[in-house]
């Protein structure tokens, strides 16, 4: 993870580090606004080509453990699921809690996309088999789990996320839930009733023959901007309709269900 400190955050690079879910905080000293970035990629190269000036550190010698409090805050994921960064934490309304430890970064709850492709497994995804596409945390597949699936498959590229994972799902206590690192082409001979990808929509474009071979019954997209959705449905959406869209702020997802 590496802190980027800014002085100007265009709203084109705003949006394009939502995308990639990174972290955005803001600090404020005699009048000077400051811009904290936190990401687990290197986004230099943007910044550069944007000329926007910085400076970078890694999170190690920031104490990122403790400052990304400061930035997110606990909500409801879904209608009846509200997630939490306090292991124990009770509420007097007893409220479903599902325990993220966010130490990486990998997925919150807070960004607009997961709540979205949250609420859309929500509906349909009791008694379901699913697959977990890019789990990161493992937020998605435990909410699945919560909400009453049957098993859960989950997988990233990225080895980082892998340990997150997994201590995410120990402690909500998901026992149908197996995590583990590869790419989607490397599944065969299996296929689920849902198939979940809140990814960027260029990566959906790439994956999404791999989605419709695995899928039997629904997919959900999200991570879609809501001003490009128009322009990739046909291609996205072929061979389904859409049961479903739900729009948070400028981000949309859909549930596709097989014709």
């Amino acid at each position: 993870m590496i802190e980027y400190r800014l002085q100007l955050l265009p709203d084109a690079l705003r949006l394009l580090l939502e995308e990639a879910e990174a972290f955005i905080g803001e600090e404020e000293f005699k009048g000077q606004k400051t811009y904290l970035i936190y990401s687990s990629d290197d986004i230099s190269d943007i910044l550069m080509e944007l000329n926007i000036p910085f400076e970078s550190k890694d999170t190690e010698e920031t104490g990122w453990q403790d400052k990304w409090k400061e930035y997110i805050q606990e909500d409801y994921l879904t209608s009846d699921i509200f997630f939490i960064f306090e292991k124990g934490k009770k509420f007097e309304d007893n409220r479903r809690t599902l325990y993220i430890n966010p130490s990486l970064a990998f997925g919150t709850g807070a960004h607009p996309t997961t709540k979205i492709a949250a609420r859309l497994l929500s509906k349909v995804v009791k008694g379901k088999t699913m697959l977990d596409v890019g789990t990161g945390s493992g937020i998605l597949a435990i909410a699945a789990s919560m909400s009453g699936a049957g098993h859960i498959d989950a997988f990233d590229i990225d080895p980082l996320s892998l340990d997150n994972c997994l201590e995410n799902i120990q402690n909500n206590n998901c026992s149908n839930i197996k995590a583990w690192i590869g790419n989607i082409s490397d599944i065969q001979d299996k296929v689920y009733d849902i198939v979940c990808a809140n990814i960027i929509s260029s990566v959906l474009l790439v994956i999404k023959d791999d989605v419709n071979r695995l899928s039997s019954e629904y997919v959900i997209y999200s991570g879609i901007l809501d001003s490009e959705f128009e322009s990739i449905q046909d291609e996205l959406c072929k061979g389904y309709i859409i049961d479903e869209r739900i729009t948070i702020n400028e981000w949309t997802g859909v549930r596709l269900k097989k014709c």
